[in-house]
């Protein structure tokens, strides 16, 4: 894949987020930088390092997609189904489970994603009033 400065420059945003972002939150990020800068090459970048295994490209209960490094481990959330509110589980659950399934298989895993949806304690609690 040939190196451009476009393409450089949405690695670099993704390298620097914690969080998996959105073609939009990558565009927005850049457009100052690269002001001649189309969305849709932003997309088609992203869905270009996704083909190539560079980026892990995960559609989120909103339908937005969301990409982030396939060698980066983001953690996982818990996504509130009534006000889409995002909280981070800082250690990661599935870890120990992927290493029992290894041993008990032979199956080398590569990766995974998890997301819980449900209600947020706010939410429960304007319920609940």
């Amino acid at each position: 894949m040939k190196n451009t400065k476009q393409r450089t420059a949405v690695m670099r945003i993704l390298k620097q987020s914690s969080d998996p972002v959105s073609a939009d939150d990558v565009f927005a990020a850049l457009k100052d930088e690269y002001p001649s800068l189309a969305l849709s090459t932003v997309y088609r970048n992203l869905e270009r390092f996704a083909d190539e295994s560079m980026v892990k490209k995960d559609v989120w209960s909103d339908g937005i997609v969301r990409y982030s490094l396939a060698d980066k481990h983001h953690g996982h959330y818990l996504i509130c189904t009534q006000c889409s509110a995002k909280i981070k589980i800082d250690e990661c659950p599935i870890s120990r489970i992927e290493q029992g399934i290894e041993k008990d298989t032979g199956f080398e895993i590569e990766g995974h994603t998890l997301t819980i949806y449900g209600k947020c304690p706010k939410c429960i609690k304007k319920e609940n009033n």
